[in-house]
């Protein structure tokens, strides 16, 4: 009876002590304990190094990405990992990307995972060069002035962005551009609206003169005729022919479709439209009473339904 005894605990100890080895196994192969973590700011540029890549391997090595979170994100360079398609590094859209890498001696491999944790940065500071600093010492509710290639720059890559107002088809034809009298409140009206539940943060229009210094950004929800409330400061003073500003802290989000419209401190630029209508009163004014046809007057606004700056 003792032997049989001893036997079966000895056969019990033999599958606890396999049970164990085997979860200890697992545990060990969990992809988890080998990612390699890396910190870096929100649009990189194309070619920035990510990381060195550290094979245990030896002999001369080669290196391929074998996967990762988006397409062209990472690129192998040698035996480096370098950023190739910097507009995957948006925070808003991937907080992280995850890139497994092999490498190889012609005889034995290596996976080495890598975890690539994106830090948040203000959207439009980042995409700012030249006004970069102005951006910096504006106070919340300041129009800044930026260049056009900045404002092209947010248009087209800021994430989730609509204009309205006027469309680039209507700015950039080869309509005569005519001057259009001032002190005037205006807004188009066409189907370039604001969506609902959107942030207005950039603005760009036609001046026919210079020194203008009253100007002011105007936005109505649900109609185009008003009630239309300021949104943020005076434009600063600026000159002739296109000029491009950028809000600094833009914080209310509409709550219906928009309509975007401006107090014309001085003469402004339009263009004949036999397609487009658009919304008027003189002077500086909340309610536009007055409709008109034929002209499309040369503004346009940047909104987005997802804040991205501070």
């Amino acid at each position: 009876m003792k032997t049989q005894l001893f036997y079966r605990l000895g056969i019990c100890l033999c599958i606890l002590l396999l049970a164990s080895c085997s979860s200890e196994d697992t545990d060990s192969n969990d992809p988890q304990d080998n990612v390699i973590t890396i910190n870096i700011e929100e649009y990189p540029s194309s070619g920035d190094l990510i990381a060195t890549i550290n094979s245990s391997l030896e002999g001369t090595l080669t290196y391929g990405i074998v996967s990762q979170t988006s397409s062209q994100a990472a690129i192998i360079n040698g035996n480096e990992l370098r950023v190739g398609d910097w507009l995957a590094f948006d925070f808003e859209t991937n907080e992280n990307l995850f890139v497994t890498v092999e490498a190889s001696n012609g005889t034995d491999t290596e996976v080495l995972e890598y975890k690539i944790a994106i830090q948040n940065v203000d959207d439009i500071w980042a995409f700012l060069n030249t006004s970069r600093q102005d951006y910096e010492n504006a106070n919340t509710g300041d129009w800044v002035w930026i260049t056009e290639s900045e404002y092209n720059d947010l248009a087209n890559y800021l994430f989730d962005t609509t204009k309205s107002g006027a469309s680039d088809n209507q700015i950039y034809n080869n309509t005569a551009v005519e001057s259009s009298t001032g002190d005037r409140t205006v807004a188009n009206n066409n189907d370039l609206s604001i969506p609902s539940n959107s942030y207005l943060f950039a603005f760009k229009y036609y001046s026919w003169i210079n020194n203008v210094s009253t100007s002011r950004i105007k936005l109505s929800q649900g109609d185009a005729g008003g009630s239309y409330e300021d949104v943020g400061n005076m434009l600063p003073e600026h000159n002739d022919e296109y000029n491009h500003f950028v809000l600094k802290g833009s914080n209310n989000p509409t709550t219906s479709e928009g309509y975007i419209g401006m107090y014309a401190g001085g003469t402004v630029g339009a263009k004949d439209d036999n397609n487009s209508s658009y919304k008027w009163r003189n002077g500086n004014v909340d309610n536009l009473d007055n409709t008109a046809s034929g002209s499309v007057y040369l503004h346009q606004g940047l909104s987005t339904t997802l804040k991205q700056w501070n």
